[in-house]
């Protein structure tokens, strides 16, 4: 029981959180508050966790794996969740149910990242799909019911090939736990249990946009509500990243002479493609939709790179990366107010009215880039170690074109900050508590992580040491 107290946190404050509604109709922000609470005292739990487990390994009920890295994970994507309900702050146009809403989305991708059962799989990616379906749609505008429909029309296809693939993995085995796959005598052809790998891989894909399967990301990100996006842009991303390691880790290992070209190219694919489209963009969540794709296929050089600095690697990245993209969501909020989006033009003049802001941004902006200092180089640094100790030349050339490109992309609205005329969104800039909370704490912590990641090296060491990949 106790290694589902994070999990049984996080669904009370859901919970609690629709009652404070019904109940407390004159508290204001009753709900948030609820939320707000229990997904703290979940991600508190998630680190006493990770102290107490060690190197433990558990296989709870048949279903979920307990272990440092599923304390980890649960810590991620409650910083997720946190994250957009202060972005959400005052945000009476979201509804009372949207706190409920992100506790249910975090849960789920608490249930994908600690499976080992493709049944308990399967339920956490529709846990995490279903609520985000909802909030991707909660602004009552022709933007924001296209995202909707878009993200649901397109999820459900997915969650659709990733049952037919767990569906011929269970043909191929006999068995929903895919930790018992390396003990079965499979042999090391394709045959249908590879094909089921790939119809799952395809699954998890989508939730992590991964090119191909990226196409609803630019448009669902500028359609949702800014805290949605943030919620989506990192959360899902973590859980979706962490199944696919657990996948390979446990059940797909001596296949790797198969899957693990396969992914390389897929990652160079999603690198240059993702960082590519970003440059013409004009909106600046559509740059940070095409920016989160790039950064996917940083993620999967990890996976591909086959080793165990290449699974430490991927689990460090999705730290900086979550910082940068929490915080470049947090300064959208703080400029588009009330309004609706945040184009290039929106940020003329930032750098000039509101220095501390524009300086904020422009450290997550050159994390994201993979500037030196930055929690962001060291991501990439380490990816690309692996990368090369693992002989796969083209993973790290990849790896640094992408960047490159990249660069040019994050670039642009930093240019426009110091615009000598100052937009009409620069000249109603107004600070909140909540987002400007958000925006420090992010910023602080890609540059503490980029001038000493140690400790969180260690972290990460500890929390992957149960990949095979040592």
């Amino acid at each position: 029981m106790v290694y589902l107290l994070p999990k049984i946190l996080v669904a009370g404050g859901a919970l609690m959180s629709l009652l404070a509604t019904l109940g407390l109709p004159r508290w204001r922000n009753g709900a948030f508050w609820v939320a707000l609470v229990l997904l703290l005292a979940a991600g508190v739990d998630a680190a006493v966790l990770w102290q107490a487990e060690g190197n433990l390994s558990l296989l709870v009920a048949g279903s979920m794996i307990a272990d440092p890295f599923s304390s980890l994970v649960d810590l991620l994507v409650v910083a997720a969740g946190v994250s957009s309900l202060l972005l959400s702050w005052n945000g009476d146009r979201y509804g009372p149910e949207f706190p409920a809403l992100v506790a249910v989305a975090v849960l789920g991708m608490m249930m994908v990242a600690e499976a080992g059962n493709l049944i308990w799989l399967f339920l956490g990616v529709e846990v995490l799909s279903l609520p985000l379906y909802v909030l991707a749609a909660s602004e009552r505008t022709a933007l924001g019911g296209e995202a909707g429909l878009k993200y649901l029309l397109l999820g459900a296809f997915s969650s659709g090939i990733l049952l037919f693939g767990m569906a011929l993995l269970y043909g191929a085995t006999g068995t929903t736990l895919f930790v018992r796959y390396p003990n079965l005598p499979l042999g090391t052809g394709f045959g249908l249990y590879g094909v089921g790998f790939l119809l799952v891989l395809v699954g998890l894909g989508f939730k992590v946009a991964m090119v191909p399967f990226h196409m609803w990301v630019p448009d669902v990100y500028e359609g949702s509500p800014t805290p949605v996006t943030n919620l989506m842009a990192f959360g899902t991303k973590v859980g979706a990243a962490a199944a696919i390691l657990r996948l390979v880790a446990y059940g797909f290992y001596p296949q790797a002479q198969w899957w693990s070209p396969l992914i390389g190219y897929l990652a160079v694919l999603t690198m240059i493609v993702g960082n590519l489209l970003a440059l013409p963009q004009r909106d600046l969540k559509r740059l940070l939709a095409y920016s989160g794709i790039g950064h996917a296929g940083f993620l999967l050089v990890g996976i591909a790179a086959h080793n165990f600095l290449g699974s430490m690697a991927a689990v460090f990245y999705l730290v900086p990366y979550g910082l940068a993209a929490i915080g470049a969501f947090a300064l959208i909020r703080l400029v588009e107010g009330n309004g609706e989006g945040v184009q290039l033009d929106d940020l003329e003049g930032l750098a000039y009215a509101h220095p501390w802001a524009a300086a904020l941004f422009i450290v997550v902006m050159l994390s994201l880039a993979g500037i030196p200092l930055t929690a962001g180089f060291i991501g990439k640094f380490y990816l690309l170690q692996a990368a090369l100790v693992a002989n796969q030349t083209g993973l790290a050339v990849g790896l640094v074109v992408g960047t490159l490109v990249g660069l040019a992309a994050y670039l642009r609205p930093l240019q426009r900050m110091f615009a000598r005329s100052r937009s009409e969104r620069v000249q109603a800039f107004r600070w909140s508590w909540a987002g400007g909370a958000v925006l420090v704490v992010a910023a602080c912590g890609t540059l503490f992580l980029g001038v000493y990641p140690s400790p969180m090296m260690h972290i990460v060491d500890q929390s992957a040491n149960f990949f095979w990949l040592r």
